[in-house]
């Protein structure tokens, strides 16, 4: 069996990101992952902070900083919020 065929290994979750479906195929994602699907193309810099929170429904809910990573499960809820630190 090819690892193109081993199962699991094409799996897809489908999550929410600011009231948005999204589909990915990553177990875990990161921050910055996260980050990115709410705002493509943008990043934390000096003075702009992103805010992660999630709610599991198959665990607990929490938050991310960057450096974080989180595991995927269908139907988790992630809401990110841009911040001016200013």
């Amino acid at each position: 069996m090819s690892k193109e065929e081993a199962p699991g290994q094409n799996k897809t979750y489908d999550i929410i990101v600011n009231g948005r479906p999204k589909t990915v195929t990553d177990h875990k994602l990161t921050y910055l992952a996260v980050v990115q699907l709410a705002y493509p193309g943008e990043q934390p810099a000096d003075g702009i902070v992103f805010t992660v929170t999630f709610s599991n429904p198959h665990g607990k809910d929490g938050s991310m900083v960057e450096g974080d990573t989180q595991v995927i499960k269908d139907g988790i809820i992630f809401n990110v919020r841009k911040t001016d630190k200013s």
